[in-house]
């Protein structure tokens, strides 16, 4: 039996394809025209084999297909906008990630972390991200140029490699492009900031209201010129693009206008408040437990420099998430050139050679002099006499003797946003150079098929971090005092030390920061990074039913291929100086950057066959068996330790067409991941992890259970993670539920090692012409899962609960007892390990229906969905996993886990010729969290979310094509968070998952 492409496409690679077809039935079908025709000349693109000798054989694995077309209608110009709605994909790195941001864009498949999802671009890997993330960086792929995308889930490391273990993304490019091409278009965010609940729990806090605003502006120009070679061997395609994108700041939305937390206070509404950070203004001498009574040991500075007890709230805390970026400002330029030639009828040279460059911006909170590690001397001017309390006398415990003899306190807390000098910013850059070429061919009539490649990438990244306290400086300028002319100054002024005044304010209230003192404690750090890799392989395949290798029962032969693959990946980041003083050299980074350097060999061996063992018989119109083998030996290198490991990977499949309307299939593949240099090579370092909020009896949101006079765990249970019978009752709670951990690599790492099981079934009715349904089942397990340790909340609970020391002895407490970050050695260790395990189950349907409705057009529906069934994440071996299926943030991989997500499209062909236009609905559905608040508005427990969008196409010739739309209609507000950390949480939700706004886009399309 002889099948079509449109049926083989219908059936092996529909799923997500169908889910998003935003073009007509019409238009889709002569796309799979195209490609057949393309595929008689030069073979086609297989994902998930690289054996194509017989295309018409049904693929066991599911794959998952989107057209440019599609791309398209979402009015998208970046590709991680797109995938990141695909209900197969979690959020990943994206220019929505500000705090945690790499500069780079990474594809998540099924949940599981995207150094699990392999990326390629026509079947070969894409380098290391950037010398800080070694996910592909899908910035590298030229929109324009797409031809389609094919997605795989579940393990394939048997046919590709390592690190395809939830899946692989291959990006397929056009390949005979001939004319030019022009493309433009542009986009704004919109909205009109109409939630009455949270305007006024802003207002409420004394903060700003946001008004509708249009803004996070962005446009993209591409152009593509290409042309066939005069005696039509040969193409030549170049294609450039351009794009700008502008910023999204957190105080331009009405539910991120300030940090919410529960609060009850005169200050909140409807039980909820804008809870602040507590370092803003603040003085206090944690250290001071001597029961003095005329002592107040924690303070707030008032803007008329009065000074007060400290009691939080919003008048006394900083709005520290206002110009927060939800949407990095962003330039991106590409290059790409791709050209083949017909050497001989049987021998084709190729050649494609690529460079991009992306510059954003990460915008943070103001820094602050964070943590109680200073020293002040009791002779600085600033501190004594203060208005209200005196800081000298009744907060740092001077005397008058430690006055008159300058006695210096130590371990201070002198906490004060750098509103002077503005918000923190990164400025990352990361440009990447890639160039394959090789040769393909057949020989023995056709019988046998190779192909030899060589390929080298080249990424160059910097971080260049601006306005952040230098930690040496900062101190230098707290140790004040007075000349011979009675004028403040350094006590130690070398390098040019101005004394920072944070102390007193003016008589109208003003700062008394003066701009000499910011040039002298504010500083840049800089970090610059490189990653190569190097591939070169082969392989050959050949027909052998030519040579009567062939089931009786089957017309098409057994097919097998072989090759080899060899590979270098390096990777080399190298910070300034002061970014690696231990601990951190600037306040606001939480600990030091080291230096990475090192690399990953592999040499590999791979194998595939392909045993067709019934067609066209009752019951069996198609039987087909598969297998794959890859053998892998590895060497590493880096910080003077070297190890060698192999690995064997290998799945089959078995494909049964009982009769041409049904296709059943199932697979079960083995896939690995070798650790990468960075989990390898990293030096040890410090993390700032967030620990989950409870209440305690006082009605406060407290995040560490042991932590202020009102603690949720017993003694005893608190006792187990260090804290003394002195400290219980007086430690103070960590700031804004972040603390603190001991991170670093491990040169002894083992693969990953996974195993997927997939099973499922497309029906294609004859007696329903247009419809498709594939409903496949899914089972993923991952084994030795390098896990940085034990998470900090599963480390804090479990010694709480049970006083094991594997998790007590992760803990390391303050001199006072606190777990807040900004003192080096405090907080939990949490090093590479291959430790933890984890296991994905779940259900994908997909629902494709076409239909001719007479003179009103012709319609599509197109449903894809996925249901959770199970994801259970393990710490470690023997542990309780924790449920990650319809939970958030609770030590899981992926921060939200909704059970169940779809799109569903509706795409109405018009009438009026050249007109068509689809409504999408896309549907999360809400997740749980272990903390109860009492206020529905900010619940840890997600609600649902639906958004409808609309895109229109028209044809005004053959040449020009106008499109636009609007992507959530109705401007939803997202759903809203109290645990919505960084890297993926920012504003109180989740930007990379949840829509912050309403979009707008438009564009237009030359060919000629």
């Amino acid at each position: 039996m002889r099948r079509s492409s449109k049926l083989r496409l219908s059936a092996g690679s529909f799923a997500v394809g169908v889910a998003l077809a935003a073009s007509p039935a019409f238009a889709q079908e002569a796309d799979v025209t195209t490609e057949e025709e393309e595929a008689e000349d030069r073979g086609i693109v297989v994902t998930g084999s690289r054996l194509n000798l017989n295309p018409n054989l049904e693929g066991a694995a599911p794959v998952l297909s989107v057209s440019q077309q599609q791309l398209q209608s979402q009015g998208t110009v970046r590709v991680e906008d797109l995938v990141n709605q695909l209900p197969q994909v979690f959020a990943g790195q994206a220019g929505e990630v500000s705090n945690g941001a790499s500069g780079t864009a990474t594809l998540n498949l099924r949940g599981i972390g995207s150094v699990r999802t392999l990326v390629l671009i026509d079947g070969r890997r894409l380098p290391y991200g950037s010398s800080s993330i070694s996910s592909a960086n899908l910035d590298l792929i030229p929109t324009q140029l797409i031809e389609r995308v094919d997605v795989l889930t579940g393990g394939a490391s048997a046919v590709y490699g390592s690190d395809a273990v939830g899946g692989v993304a291959n990006f397929i490019l056009r390949r005979d492009f001939e004319g030019v091409e022009l493309d433009f278009q542009g986009n704004f965010q919109q909205t009109g900031n109409g939630n009455d609940f949270f305007n006024n729990v802003t207002a409420a806090a004394q903060q700003p209201v946001p008004d509708g605003i249009i803004d996070g502006e962005e446009f993209v120009i591409t152009g593509m010129i290409g042309t066939n070679t005069s005696d039509g061997r040969g193409n030549v395609t170049v294609y450039a693009s351009y794009e700008q994108r502008n910023q999204v700041t957190q105080d331009n939305r009405s539910f991120s206008a300030c940090t919410i937390g529960e609060s009850s206070a005169a200050t909140s509404f409807g039980g909820a408040g804008c809870v602040g950070s507590s370092n803003f203004r603040r003085f206090a001498d944690f250290n001071d437990i001597d029961g003095n009574p005329d002592d107040v040991d924690d303070v707030f500075q008032e803007l008329d420099g009065t000074i007060v007890p400290f009691v939080g709230g919003p008048a006394q805390t900083f709005n520290f998430g206002a110009l927060n970026f939800f949407q990095r400002p962003s330039e991106r330029f590409t290059l790409y050139g791709r050209a083949h030639y017909d050497i001989t009828d049987n021998i084709e040279a190729f050649l494609d050679v690529s460079y991009t460059d992306v510059i954003s911006d990460a915008q943070i909170a103001q820094t602050a002099s964070f943590g109680a590690i200073y020293s002040i001397n009791c002779d600085n001017p600033f501190i004594s006499g203060t208005p209200g309390i005196d800081l000298a006398t009744e907060v740092f415990g001077c005397t008058d003797a430690d006055i008159a003899n300058g006695t210096i306190q130590n371990n201070l807390f002198a906490s004060h946003r750098n509103v002077e000098g503005g918000p923190r910013n990164s400025r990352l850059e990361n440009s990447a150079f890639r160039i394959i070429g090789g040769a393909r061919g057949d020989f023995a009539d056709g019988i046998w098929a190779y192909e030899l490649f060589g390929q080298y990438s080249e990424t160059s990244d910097s971080s260049l971090s601006t306005n952040d306290f230098i930690v040496s400086n900062l101190q230098q300028a707290f140790l004040v005092t007075t000349d011979a002319d009675g004028n403040a100054v350094c006590t130690d002024p070398s390098g040019g030390c101005v004394p920072y005044n944070i102390f007193q304010r003016g008589p109208n209230g003003e700062s008394l920061v003066s701009q000499g003192a910011l040039d002298f404690i504010q500083g840049v750090g800089l970090v610059i990074g490189e990653t190569t890799q190097t591939v070169y392989g082969g392989n050959i395949q050949g027909d052998l039913g030519e040579y009567g290798f062939n089931s009786p029962w089957a017309e098409d032969g057994v097919a097998l291929l072989v090759g080899f693959e060899v590979r270098e990946d390096t990777l080399e980041s190298i910070p300034d100086e002061i970014s690696q003083v231990p601990g951190g050299g600037f306040t606001g980074v939480g600990g030091a950057t080291l230096p990475v350097a090192g690399e990953v060999d592999v040499f590999e061996l791979f194998a595939e066959i392909q045993i067709p063992i019934v067609q066209d018989m009752p019951f069996f119109e198609e039987l087909t068996l598969s297998g794959q083998y890859r053998y892998s030996d590895y060497d590493t290198d880096g910080n003077g330790t070297s190890n060698s490991f192999s690995t064997d990977a290998y799945g089959v499949q078995l494909t049964w067409a009982p009769v041409e309307d049904i296709t059943l299939r199932g697979q079960y593949q083995r896939a690995v991941r070798a650790p990468n240099v960075i989990e390898l090579f990293t030096g040890q370092n410090t993390g700032l992890p967030n620990l989950n909020s409870t209440l305690n009896s006082n009605g406060d949101q407290i995040f560490d259970p042991c932590a202020t006079p009102f603690p949720t765990a017993s003694a005893a249970a608190c006792a187990n993670t260090g804290v003394t019978a002195a400290q219980f009752g007086n430690i103070p709670d960590v700031i804004s539920g972040q603390t603190q951990s001991l991170t670093g690599g491990n040169p002894n790492l083992e693969p990953e090692v996974s195993d997927t099981y997939t099973f499922g079934a497309v029906f294609s009715p004859t007696f329903v012409p247009g419809l498709t349904i594939s409903l496949d089942y899914f089972d993923i397990s991952v084994d030795g899962f390098i896990s940085a340790g034990i998470a900090a909340q599963t480390t804090l609970d479990q010694c709480l609960t049970t006083g094991n020391p594997t998790f007590c002895d992760l803990i390391n407490r303050a001199p006072n007892g606190s777990l807040i970050a900004g003192t080096p050695g405090v907080g939990f260790t949490q090093t590479n390990l291959n430790i933890a395990e984890l296991e994905t189950s779940g259900f994908d349907l997909q629902v494709n229906y076409s239909t001719d409705i007479g003179s009103y057009g012709g319609l599509r529906f197109d449903y894809a969905g996925t249901y959770l069934e199970e994801f259970d994440f393990s710490s470690f071996a023997g542990d309780t996993p924790i449920e990650c299926a319809g939970f958030l943030n609770n030590g899981c991989v992926s921060a939200v886990n909704p059970e169940y997500r779809h799109r569903m499209l509706v795409t109405w062909e018009t009438p009026v010729e050249s007109l068509e236009t689809t409504f999408t609905w896309r549907h999360f559905s809400g997740t749980d969290n272990d903390p109860n608040v009492d206020s529905p508005e900010i619940d840890d427990d997600l609600p649902s979310i639906n958004y409808i969008d609309w895109a229109v196409f028209y044809e005004i010739t053959d040449s020009i094509r106008l499109r636009g739309g609007i992507l959530n209609i109705f401007d939803e507000t997202p759903p809203v968070s109290t645990s919505s950390g960084p890297p993926l949480g920012n504003g109180n939700t989740f930007p990379t998952i949840y829509d912050t706004a309403r979009t707008f886009f438009g564009g237009v399309n030359f060919r000629f």
